[in-house]
Formats: C-alpha cells, sequence, structure tokens
C-alpha cells in the first residue's frame, strides 16, 4: 500500500511519513500525551504515576517510531499547505483476515487543532480502509479527561460503537 501525497482541502496535506518527519511526529506527540499524563496523575497519584511512567515520554516517541520503522505505510502526517509543516500524524494497521482496520496513535499539534485537520485525517484513513475493502474499522481511547478531546473526535469522524473498559490501580 502507497500513499500519494492527497489534499484534504482547508489548508492541509496528507502524505506518508518520512525519516524526517519523525522528530516533529515525536514532539507532537510529547505534546497530546502530556495532558493524558497529566490526568492519569490526578487519577492514581504522582508517585504511582511516576513510578509506573518514569519516562513515557520517550516511551511514547519510541512507540510511534518504532510503528513506522515496522510499517512505514501505516503512519501518515498532515501537513499545512502553504507551508508544509507537519500538523498532525496517524498511525494504523490493517488486519485483512479480521477486515479490520485499527486507527493506532495520533495526535494533532495545539497550534493547529481547531481547523479540520484530525477528521480529514480520520475521514481519510477510514476511506483507505474501505479501500482495501475492510468492513470494520477502530480506534481506542481513554474515559479519563485527557483522552476527552480523542473521544469527541472519533465520534465526529463517525465512531459510534462504544465498548468501555476499566483499569484498576491499586496502592500494597
Amino acid at each position: 500500500m502507497t500513499h500519494q501525497t492527497v489534499d484534504l482541502g482547508a489548508g492541509h496535506r496528507i502524505r506518508s511519513a518520512t525519516r524526517e518527519d519523525m522528530t516533529r511526529v515525536g514532539q507532537i506527540a510529547r505534546q497530546a500525551w502530556k495532558r493524558i499524563h497529566d490526568s492519569f496523575a490526578n487519577i492514581m497519584g504522582r508517585e504511582m504515576h511516576a513510578a509506573l511512567y518514569p519516562n513515557w515520554e520517550e516511551q511514547k516517541e519510541a512507540q510511534v517510531r518504532g510503528h513506522w520503522e515496522r510499517n512505514p505505510e501505516w503512519l501518515l502526517v498532515v501537513e499545512e499547505a502553504q507551508d508544509g509543516k507537519v500538523a498532525a500524524f496517524i498511525t494504523f494497521r490493517i488486519e485483512r483476515e479480521r477486515s479490520l482496520g485499527t486507527i493506532s496513535n495520533n495526535a494533532v499539534a495545539p497550534e493547529s487543532q481547531g481547523r479540520g485537520g484530525g477528521t480529514k485525517m480520520y475521514t481519510h484513513v477510514l476511506s483507505l480502509f474501505r479501500q482495501e475493502g475492510l468492513k470494520y474499522a477502530m480506534v481506542g481511547t481513554g474515559m479519563d479527561e485527557g483522552h476527552a478531546p480523542a473521544r469527541r473526535a472519533y465520534e465526529k469522524a463517525g465512531f459510534d460503537i462504544p465498548r468501555t473498559d476499566v483499569t484498576y490501580y491499586k496502592y500494597l
């Protein structure tokens, strides 16, 4: 599956990520997951969060980079048409045997939010899933306050069958 640069309209283009994009993608990931980890720290307490997620910034960046290294065709970036600056990224995977496309790590840079790039990014990837003949699409997110923007974005993109999971923690 190769991805050509596609004009998404409203001043955005989407294309395959390159090695040169990985630093910017890592910056966006760190910015996006900061809100999530602040929420986690509020829920579980700063001590537990610090112990369980001591290097979350580096781990998140490595996770996204690793996804690109294993499957470069499954990481796309949205760039601003006027200056070519990467404004968002999305990782995904395709499981043909299950007829399932899964959106995984994705984020829009804070300064680019609210301009429709994220919605267009999800719409584009869902279209790719359809082109591949898949029947189902999935995305996972948390129910904490840090994930609230992601939940709104996924619902806006048409995800409408939620399955809520709970993770419990306990001090010993």
